[in-house]
């Protein structure tokens, strides 16, 4: 207990330590600084008793947008469980970022621990969090939901070996639940993911003594945790077809075709705060570590040694270094081929976002090297040197370029912040049907003016009346007109699959035949009551019950878990 207790210890200063930037005033630049206004808007429509979220408000331009319709909502469910219990939405993104360092390291403890020991544990936690692409996530990307997807890796990898070694209930729902909670993390993760866990559980598979059990139990917690996150991955697959995002993602500058890494970059490459771009005009690093490689290296030759002499458990390092060097390969123009056989693979964008990967299996191989020394005085020297060394680098890159000490809540909650600023950066999923234009740089963007950005929900276009606001909620707008003639109305929000509009109790039909694809309604002449909400297509209907029933599944099977548990 004790050495448990100083192993959690070591984890918690080191995190201490990497995130010591996020104490500071305010908040320090990053590429992806939408964080906080996404937590802004998915606060509003959470409050405003949308369940699961899905449609937010003044993003878009101003006109709404179902954004948590496709991106995973896990994050901002976690940052405003912070806010709810009173931390500003900045502090709640910095807690989020903090809770991904800390809970990542203890996710590897976990697994490398019940694999090799503890101190291998501590080597390989450490690793993990000290690993260069995790400072390109925090302090220069700010890529809050990949940098969580930290955590889930090593779980899921961890409760799968131990649903594969024992058979037990509690490793199947562990082992469905961590999967699904990458998918609601990051689908972006998750989907190269799943090229790398076949092969992990068919590994798992072959030197199972019960093969065939081991092969059920694996697709049940698939099945299981692909409903689960259902709710979110159904729609975002099928409903995909109903946004620009494939005229933004696929082509020009965001075409992973020119984001491919060269091998030189993956062994050092300077450290940088610009972008990534194509050829070697790179300003940010994508080195993998040297530390890292090297160990990988050296824990490879370990393991074959080990190998030839019969040993069983030197199988499963074997297995992980060709993974990461699967991983390393996937960011090179080398597995261009690949890219274009999977199709699916093009909405990474950066064939780059492999190293998250390479940052797993290099880590985990670092604490199978502590093990294979075998000693005990030397593997605790061999853990403490490599701390050192991987210290000593590394720990500088934990640093941000600089601070925005003004960035305060009121700033994010501006409509100017939201509407327009972060607006701008982001609108992959606007209905199909807006009006875009090439910018300068030849990439789409949206044909809109700033001077656009709506005043109100509702505007009149043709004829007269006064408009009462009875209720305005994100996905839910009620109005009473009274007007001397017919009345042609404009409703601020794209229009998108789910909106339904009501007049005195009746479906009447949205018209959207307009640049911006915008919400307008005919409204006869007199007193009426308008209601225009979004609500769910049969796709999500049927994805929020699948999700529903695997809820409740899993519920009956943790109490019979407990049941079982407490006659033993």
């Amino acid at each position: 207990m004790k050495k448990t207790l100083t192993a959690l210890f070591i984890i918690l200063i080191f995190s201490l330590l990497l995130s010591t930037p996020l104490l500071k005033k305010g908040f320090y630049t990053v590429h992806d600084d939408q964080q906080f206004a996404r937590l802004f808007v998915f606060d509003s429509a959470l409050k405003s008793g949308q369940f699961p979220v899905r449609w937010v408000e003044g993003l878009g331009f101003g006109f709404g947008y179902p954004l948590f319709n496709f991106y995973p909502p896990l994050v901002y469910w976690i940052g405003d469980t912070f806010h709810l219990t009173g931390a500003s939405y900045i502090d709640s993104i910095k807690i989020v970022f903090y809770i991904s360092i800390l809970l990542s390291g203890l996710a590897m403890y976990v697994l490398v621990k019940d694999l090799w020991g503890r101190l291998p544990g501590v080597t390989s936690a450490l690793f993990y969090m000290f690993v260069p692409y995790r400072a390109l996530d925090i302090y220069v990307r700010g890529a809050l939901a990949e940098s969580f997807s930290f955590v889930w890796l090593p779980l899921i990898l961890w409760s799968f070996l131990k649903l594969q070694q024992t058979g037990r209930l509690s490793y199947l729902i562990s082992s469905s639940i961590f999967l699904s909670l990458l998918m609601i993390t990051h689908n972006l993760i998750f989907l190269p993911f799943m090229l790398f866990l076949p092969i992990y559980l068919a590994f798992l598979i072959m030197v199972s003594p019960n093969k065939k059990q081991s092969t059920v139990h694996s697709l049940q917690s698939t099945v299981l945790a692909l409903g689960l996150s259902a709710f979110f991955w159904m729609p975002a697959l099928f409903e995909k077809g109903f946004t620009i995002v494939d005229q933004l993602l696929l082509v020009n500058l965001a075409s992973y075709n020119i984001h491919f890494v060269y091998p030189q970059q993956l062994w050092n490459w300077p450290w940088g705060f610009g972008g990534s771009a194509p050829g070697l005009a790179d300003g940010i690093s994508f080195k993998i570590g040297k530390l890292h490689v090297l160990i990988s290296i050296v824990a490879l030759v370990m393991a074959l040694i080990s190998f030839a002499k019969n040993k069983s458990s030197s199988k499963l390092p074997i297995i992980f270094f060709l993974l990461f060097v699967f991983s390393a390969f996937m960011t090179t123009y080398y597995s261009k081929f690949l890219w274009n056989i999977i199709p699916p693979l093009g909405y990474l964008q950066f064939p780059w976002r492999f190293l998250t990967f390479t940052s797993l299996f290099s880590s985990i191989l670092a604490g199978y090297f502590v093990y294979s020394l075998k000693v005990p005085t030397i593997k605790l020297l061999a853990g403490i040197v490599l701390i050192i060394l991987l210290a000593i680098p590394n720990y500088k890159l934990f640093k941000p370029q600089a601070y925005r000490a003004d960035l305060t809540d009121q700033v994010i909650m501006s409509q100017d912040y939201v509407s327009w600023y972060v607006s701008s950066s982001s609108f992959e999923y606007l209905p199909t049907g807006v009006e875009l234009i090439k910018n300068d740089l030849g990439a789409n963007e949206v044909n809109i003016e700033r001077s656009q950005i709506p005043k109100s929900r509702e505007e009149i276009l043709n004829g007269t009346a006064q408009i009462s606001q009875l209720a305005n909620k994100p996905h839910d707008l009620i109005f009473s007109t009274r007007s001397s003639s017919d009345l042609e109305i404009r409703i601020n929000n794209f229009n998108f699959p789910g909106w339904t509009a009501v007049v005195d109790g009746h479906e009447v039909k949205i018209e959207d035949n307009n640049p911006l694809k915008l919400i307008t309604l005919n409204i006869p002449e007199g007193e009426h009551q308008v209601r225009v909400f979004f609500k769910n297509t049969p796709i999500r209907s049927v994805a929020n019950m699948i999700s529903l029933v695997s809820i409740s599944l899993t519920i009956i099977l943790i109490y019979k878990y407990g049941r079982k548990s407490s006659r033993s």
